[in-house]
Parts: structure tokens; C-alpha cells; sequence
């Protein structure tokens, strides 16, 4: 008579242990992948609105705008950018937003000209006088050390007094704590 080989209902039992336990201590690290990534898309977001506005300012200092506390340059498509001090604005003209968003060229929600949230890749609001780039789903802040996913956008400042003035360049700042 011929031996039969195979596994036992035990070793069975043990390996479906072992492969839940596997799991269990596996699964955290895989389950938060979307905030990871929408916190990688609003770093992207923050880089690109630096590298739009550098290029803008360079664009501004050959026009000779970047004392001046408005004007406009045209895009590499024709379109206008608004400017301040050379940096892009945040500054809404004929229902159209023609600052950073012209400059960083992406596909925004305007809120302020009657745009639909969440119909665009982000939302884009202009809010005490910033413009704010948020993610799909999240909140508008109200303020820069608001808790959200977004970019802050501030446009350049002139401060100071004849003949010591001094110019503020534009910045950015991501937060990510709620991605």
C-alpha cells in the first residue's frame, strides 16, 4: 500500500497564522498612501509656483518692472501676467485670474470668479489678499497656520520709507498636516 503525502490540517492552520500576522503588521504602512501623495502633490504645487515666480521676476527686471508696484508681462502663450514688484500677483482682472495661476500654467477652480470646487485638478482661492492653492476635498484656510493641505502664496510687499525702501520677494509656504 502506497503512503500519502500532503500537508496536515495543522501546518495549514499555522501558515494561515503566520500569513495573518504578516498581514497585520504589513497592512499599516500600505493604508496611508493617499495622504502621502497628496502631500507630495501640494510640494509639487509649492515648487512649481517658486519656479513660476522666479521666472516671472526675471521676466520683470528685462521689462523693468520690478520696482514698480504693478504692471504686466505676456506669457510664452500670450497670455498676461499681472506682476508686483516683479513677482507674479494674486490679483483677479475681467473675471480671470491673472497672476501665479497664469504663471504656473495649472488647472485651477477658481473660487473667486465663480468656479466650481473640486471640478479642476486644485482650488484656487484668494484670501486676505494670498493666493491659496488647496487640494480636492480639503478645506479653504483662513490663514497660513491654518491646519489643511495647500499652498500659500504671498505676492511681493514694499515696506520701509523713502529713500530705504526695501522689497519683499514673494513666497510660498506648504502645509501638509492634514493630507
Amino acid at each position: 500500500m502506497k503512503k500519502q503525502t500532503g500537508f496536515t490540517l495543522v501546518e495549514l492552520i499555522i501558515v494561515i497564522v503566520i500569513l495573518g500576522i504578516l498581514a497585520v503588521t504589513a497592512a499599516p504602512k500600505f493604508l496611508d498612501l493617499q495622504g502621502d501623495a497628496n502631500a507630495s502633490t501640494i510640494q509639487g504645487v509649492a515648487g512649481a509656483a517658486d519656479s513660476a515666480s522666479s521666472i516671472v521676476y526675471g521676466k520683470s527686471v528685462i521689462a523693468g518692472l520690478q520696482k514698480q508696484s504693478t504692471g504686466t508681462i505676456t506669457a510664452d502663450t500670450g497670455e498676461s501676467i499681472g506682476v508686483v514688484y516683479g513677482y507674479p500677483s494674486v490679483d483677479l482682472t475681467s473675471g480671470a485670474a491673472s497672476g501665479i495661476v497664469v504663471a504656473m500654467d495649472v488647472n485651477v477652480a477658481d473660487l473667486n470668479n465663480g468656479g466650481v470646487a473640486n471640478s479642476a485638478d486644485f482650488n484656487f482661492d484668494v484670501i486676505s489678499g494670498a493666493g491659496v492653492f488647496y487640494a480636492n476635498g480639503s478645506t479653504a484656510p483662513t490663514a497660513v497656520s491654518d491646519a489643511g493641505c495647500f499652498v500659500w502664496y504671498a505676492p511681493a510687499t514694499r515696506t520701509g520709507t523713502s529713500p530705504n525702501f526695501v522689497y519683499n520677494a514673494a513666497t510660498t509656504t506648504v502645509v501638509t498636516t492634514d493630507c
